[in-house]
């Protein structure tokens, strides 16, 4: 940090050799102070106060800011001090000021509870940002992708690919009907009949005049078609199921070039554990909101923030409520402006700054005990390309400012209500805008009702353990190190929105639910065929796993 030079150059020769001595005892405590307490070390006491300046580590090297000094007072925390200042820096350079501003709201947090339970929030995978929240329940982010945009070439789509093949690669290479696995290069060309087991990624999809279908799978060493019989009746219907752009596997025998298929292998998700929170306590999820909407449920919402508040249904009902310890919102926060042709007709604010003002004046009556989790939707005013970072203080700082919201990239996993040895429930968030290529695309899921059966499009997107699977489903922004629409945890719960449905069902011990939304049917959805269900409010018991839908419509 740099000195006060003026301040500095009016002291005598004598309390210039004080304050250096005393700034060489800090640093010999791991202790860096910024200019404004140069003064405050030449007070009476003042270095010894900075000294023993509260932290959880007494090994880390801690720089005392103003921020820092005003919030913690006499707390002691478990805070990574050094990414603290790191995220200091940046917010100070302009590039992202919403991680440190985070993390000051959290600590405001805790300043308000006195006796809170230790969770900690991770912004990225090893990224430790240890802090106290509130003693309603502990959150932790295991993924939240925060990389700042840049300019894309071929070769970053290149890379992506590459990146994305391995990581599904490497769950089917793992399966026990895979063993012999061989790259699709050693196949071409062979006259010679053998059974073999590939890894590819489907490039093409056609029908013969027969009725059989053929694949075209393709890895870094060729491509090969697949042949599938129709006679094959269980493999062959989910050979129509499959996309452009999956990474499958394929067992079968190679004649004349060609693999015919015995088998085809989906990466798809293990049975998952099911776990129980030693405690009584819900979640409850939701999505859509769109306020600035001329068609926002408004009487609606509110009745909802009655419940929450303990002041609205049945004596159960109010329980309920006071037990609420998580509200999750899976995107489309606001309705934004310019998302579709003649949506400005119907907005109610035509200003999107004002939208998220105005969804910060009705979250604000959540009660605090309350952590609110939030994720953006196309609606939201983020990139349109998957994946979507959080939400920022550029047009949404009143919402990001409540001291228990805590905001979250699209897609997402969060852990909540880890305590002691239970190992809490992790919640893959995405806010779904994918879902409409697949029910227009995939046969099985148009023919069992569409929008109407997200939980069959969220099924298809565990059994391909990706959220985007086919390249055009979405707007993708290539990684080229990694996937971040990879689906490489696999949840306790996944929760989505997008279709303005509500749905809960369960997959292989995953509980799958498609919250619903708080706006009335818009004449682009009617354009759309969407039936929208409003108002309804699932809600987990964490302890029971059993999941209930308030309906607070009319």
């Amino acid at each position: 940090m740099g000195h006060d030079n003026e301040g500095f150059n009016a002291l005598t020769a004598e309390e210039r050799t004080k304050r250096k001595t005393k700034i060489e005892e800090l640093l010999k405590s791991n202790i860096l102070v910024s200019p404004e307490f140069l003064a405050d070390i030449d007070r009476e006491g003042g270095a010894e106060r900075l000294k023993n300046f509260p932290r959880g580590s007494s090994g880390q090297f801690l720089i005392v800011n103003k921020d820092i000094d005003e919030l913690v007072k006499n707390k002691e925390l478990n805070v990574n001090w050094l990414e603290l200042e790191r995220y200091k820096a940046i917010s100070e350079k302009k590039q992202n000021p919403l991680p440190y501003s985070s993390f000051l709201g959290a600590l405001s947090l805790q300043q308000q509870q006195p006796e809170p339970k230790k969770a900690g929030i991770v912004a990225n995978p090893g990224t430790q940002l240890n802090f106290s929240l509130s003693s309603a329940g502990s959150v932790r982010i295991v993924s939240s992708y925060s990389t700042s945009p840049s300019k894309k070439e071929v070769t970053d789509f290149v890379s992506y690919y590459n990146a994305r093949y391995k990581l599904v690669q490497g769950v089917l290479a793992k399966r026990a009907e895979l063993s012999g696995l061989v790259q699709i290069g050693r196949l071409n060309g062979s006259n010679v009949s053998e059974s073999a087991a590939i890894i590819g990624i489907v490039k093409d999809k056609q029908q013969t005049k027969q009725g059989h279908t053929v694949l075209t799978l393709e890895d870094h060493t060729g491509l090969i078609n697949v042949i599938v019989n129709k006679t094959r009746r269980e493999i062959f219907e989910l050979a129509q199921d499959l996309v452009f752009d999956e990474v499958i596997a394929v067992t079968g025998n190679v004649r004349g070039g060609a693999l015919f298929a015995n088998n085809i292998v989906l990466p798809d998700i293990p049975l998952r554990e099911l776990k129980h929170s030693p405690d009584e306590g819900y979640a409850v999820f939701m999505s859509d909101l769109h306020f600035g909407s001329a068609q926002f449920l408004e009487e609606e919402f509110r009745r909802f923030l009655k419940w929450i508040n303990g002041n609205l249904g049945n004596p159960a009902q109010r329980e309920i409520a006071s037990k609420v310890k998580y509200v999750l919102i899976a995107g489309d926060v606001v309705d934004g402006v310019g998302v579709y042709q003649d949506q400005y007709d119907e907005l109610a604010l035509k200003d999107v700054k004002e939208q998220y003002r105005l969804c910060a004046d009705f979250l604000s009556e959540i009660p605090q005990r309350i952590q609110i989790i939030i994720s953006p939707g196309n609606h939201d005013a983020t990139r349109a390309a998957e994946p979507q970072t959080a939400l920022a203080e550029d047009f949404a700082a009143p919402l990001l400012k409540l001291p228990n919201v805590i905001p979250v990239s699209n897609p997402a996993v969060v852990n909540i209500d880890a305590s002691g040895d239970f190992p809490g429930f992790d919640i893959l968030v995405y806010h779904g805008y994918s879902f409409d290529y697949y029910v227009a695309n995939v046969d099985s899921i148009r023919k069992q009702g569409g929008y109407d059966r997200a939980d069959l499009v969220m099924k298809f997107l565990l059994q391909r353990r990706h959220l985007a699977p086919a390249h055009t489903s979405t707007l993708i922004l290539p990684d080229q190190a990694d996937d971040p629409l990879f689906i490489g945890v696999v949840p306790d719960i996944f929760l989505t929105g997008h279709v303005h449905r509500t749905s809960v069902s369960d997959y292989k011990g995953v509980v799958l639910v498609n919250s619903s939304c708080w706006q009335g049917k818009t004449k682009f959805q009617e354009r759309m065929g969407h039936n929208p269900q409003p108002a309804r409010l699932p809600v987990f018991n964490l302890k029971t796993r059993a999941t209930k839908i308030i309906n607070f419509g009319k």
